[in-house]
């Protein structure tokens, strides 16, 4: 695939085979029907010539509806990086993810689909935070297979290649190459006379439901980007009205704002427990993290929910009681019939809200449960490096590069090199 391209898929035409089916029957039903009344029956003058017409409108109405539907979805590969979907003709639902080796697919087909040569894959990342299906098109096992070869080249969100990839590249012998040239292109600058603290600041939980069942979660920074209290850390995507003849339905988008000014460690949200459980370890769940300011004050479940309660509690009614989504959650299981019956309670409602409202940010010590993100972001930002000194040595460098192959040997012994010298330059400067 050319790396520059939008490659556009939509469902196989063959998907449509019950409808080509229905049409071919009323085709044959019109002709059949002419016969006899041309042979049969005697029919006015003035009906002879609209009578064809009348016969074929249904099947003319599939066709069109066909054509209505296959042209409003659009499956996306752009630029080899990034795969999206698109529903809808006016109104518009659009879900998409970078490609990384993180994405778990899943193929379904029937015996009858498989003969007609489609399926439907389903996409989804690795902390369950989003979802893609691409329904019912052609291929779908070159597709699936395309996807993963792409994988293996794509860096995933948090920029550290695919341990296939990493060793694919050490196989390949490749002329001298200048450090600098193979950073990472910097992001702005945390502002001058900035110091971190030692400790990580993690958004609180809440209800994974909320992302798995009435919205999409998707993340509004990049990764080591420094971050201002009060920007947007996360999005999350909420439908408010299903979708229409005319396309997706009505979505509402819900920012979810840094408690504190900091550098974004881990960018993605999802924890594994219910919110009434506490982990061992709040390193341990993948919630959004940041490196904060040092001395700066942390803000709490009001500052980073409050808006987020807000919407889900005005669009309850159709959040938890008239999607039509609901209905096909209560089918998988007893448990999710459970959960539709529980979350359609007011009171339910109210109190998961109000309690997330009231949850503090976990604070651990950065290091070492997130050495690794700190080590990568030494390694690939230099303009961080007089802020992260203090927080990595040479020995934890080595030991993150050799577990997860950050990048070339010749950028990480660079990158070992600098903190030689920032800790020389910042010894001086004291």
């Amino acid at each position: 695939m050319d790396g520059s391209d939008i490659a556009t898929y939509r469902p196989a035409w063959a998907s449509y085979w019950k409808a080509w089916l229905a049409v071919a029957a009323l085709a044959a039903s019109a002709y059949a029907f002419s016969q006899v009344r041309s042979t049969y029956l005697e029919t006015p003058a003035q009906f002879q010539e609209i009578a064809p017409l009348v016969s074929f409108a249904p099947a003319l109405l599939i066709i069109a509806g066909i054509l209505f539907h296959r042209y409003t979805r659009a499956y996306q590969i752009e630029s080899g990086r990034r795969l999206r979907t698109t529903i809808g003709f006016i109104a518009r639902d659009r879900r998409e993810f970078l490609i990384s080796d993180k994405i778990q697919t899943d193929l379904k087909q029937t015996v009858l689909s498989r003969l007609l040569g489609y399926g439907t894959l389903r996409f989804w990342t690795g902390d369950d935070q989003s979802g893609q299906s691409w329904v019912d098109v052609a291929a779908p096992n070159r597709l699936e297979a395309e996807i993963k070869a792409l994988a293996l080249n794509t860096d995933d969100a948090a920029r550290k290649p695919s341990k296939n990839a990493a060793s694919a590249r050490t196989k390949i012998s490749s002329p001298p190459m200048n450090p600098a040239a193979l950073a990472t292109p910097s992001l702005a600058k945390p502002p001058a006379g900035t110091k971190f603290a030692n400790h990580a600041i993690i958004l609180p939980r809440f209800p994974s439901s909320f992302v798995r069942h009435i919205g999409s979660l998707d993340t509004a920074v990049e990764p080591q980007q420094f971050v201002t209290k009060g920007e947007p850390l996360l999005t999350l995507t909420l439908m408010t009205e299903d979708e229409t003849l005319f396309g997706g339905g009505k979505v509402v988008d819900v920012a979810i704002p840094a408690p504190v000014s900091g550098l974004v460690l881990r960018r993605s949200h999802f924890a594994s427990r219910p919110a009434h459980e506490a982990a061992p370890n709040p390193a341990d769940e993948m919630r959004a993290t940041l490196l904060p300011v040092d001395g700066e004050p942390v803000e709490s479940g009001a500052f980073i929910y409050g808006a987020l309660c807000d919407t889900v509690w005005k669009h309850r009614d159709f959040l938890f009681r008239r999607q039509r989504k609901l209905k096909e959650i209560a089918k998988h299981s007893p448990g999710s019939a459970q959960w539709v019956a529980t979350w359609a309670d007011d009171t339910t409602i109210r109190k998961a809200l109000d309690e997330l409202l009231i949850q503090p940010c976990d604070e651990i010590p950065a290091r070492p449960a997130f050495d690794d993100y700190l080590c990568e972001a030494w390694t690939k930002r230099q303009h961080l490096r007089d802020f992260l000194a203090h927080l990595v040595d040479e020995t934890t460098l080595r030991k993150v590069n050799t577990n997860y192959k950050l990048e070339e040997q010749q950028m990480i012994e660079e990158a070992i090199r600098t903190h030689r010298a920032t800790l020389e330059k910042l010894a001086e400067n004291d």
